[in-house]
């Protein structure tokens, strides 16, 4: 495993499953973690066991946010930019609605609500890092990143979780657009992507996908060096446990 330089992330819908264990991965190697979500007493659990775990990384900070309501989402956001001197390296945005939604019951407003969550804050993040992402080190060869974790909802639609379908898919094709107008900035863009249901145990397990697919974006950011090398959009963690496929569009 390479050693990845200490920097900084902001982590959107943090929770207990993906982004406690890229926390866990980005707190080994000394990086300065915020972590956003509504609920603050979880935030304050979470941060304490990564605390607890990396003793010698800095303490993760948290603040409260609802990532649908865009003003809560801004605040939240300039607060951790101040925190971090004016500028953040990764911007992680995590945040979903994952229930049971049968399309044949889902009410307008809870797809409604589902999308404000998953979408919307999407956009709303990416339009913000455009703005505060950190571009000192372009000339070094090292590029900030707006990571989205994704699925394959879009292409495999599930009738019985038709909302998160409908908004993740919408995501994702925020996501794309946002490469597009990001990489002439010298901002990159990652979508890990989750083939399957994410378990505590196992070939799905948070620990395995980060490895597998989170990991790769954090290591190739710090050499990318501009049009030097590719860069993928999208890496793709399938149920048998293994890295599947990429995509390059760049």
């Amino acid at each position: 495993m390479i050693s990845l330089r200490p920097r900084t992330i902001v982590i959107i819908g943090a929770g207990p499953l993906m982004s406690r264990s890229l926390s866990l991965y980005l707190a080994s190697h000394n990086w300065q973690i915020i972590l956003i979500s509504r609920n603050h007493s979880s935030l304050l659990s979470l941060a304490s066991e990564i605390n607890d775990l990396n003793p010698k990384a800095p303490k993760v900070l948290v603040h409260a946010g609802d990532a649908s309501i865009p003003s809560s989402l801004h605040k939240a956001l300039d607060w951790a930019v101040e925190q971090l001197g004016g500028k953040v390296d990764v911007l992680c945005y995590n945040a979903a609605h994952v229930v049971p939604s049968p399309i044949l019951e889902l009410k307008p407003e809870a797809l409604t609500q589902d999308f404000n969550i998953t979408a919307l804050g999407t956009l709303v993040a990416g339009q913000w890092y455009m703005h505060n992402a950190n571009t000192s080190r372009i000339s070094q060869g090292e590029h900030p990143l707006f990571l989205v974790p994704g699925g394959l909802l879009d292409k495999y639609p599930d009738p019985n979780i038709s909302a998160l379908c409908a908004t993740k898919s919408a995501s994702q094709c925020l996501v794309k657009m946002f490469q597009q107008v990001m990489l002439p900035k010298g901002i990159l863009v990652g979508a890990p992507i989750v083939g399957g249901e994410v378990v505590n145990e196992g070939k799905m397990s948070p620990d395995r996908i980060v490895d597998g697919v989170f990991r790769p974006f954090f290591e190739e950011r710090e050499r990318y060096k501009g049009n030097e090398g590719n860069w993928v959009l999208e890496r793709i963690w399938l149920p048998d446990g293994g890295y599947g496929s990429t995509r390059t569009d760049v």
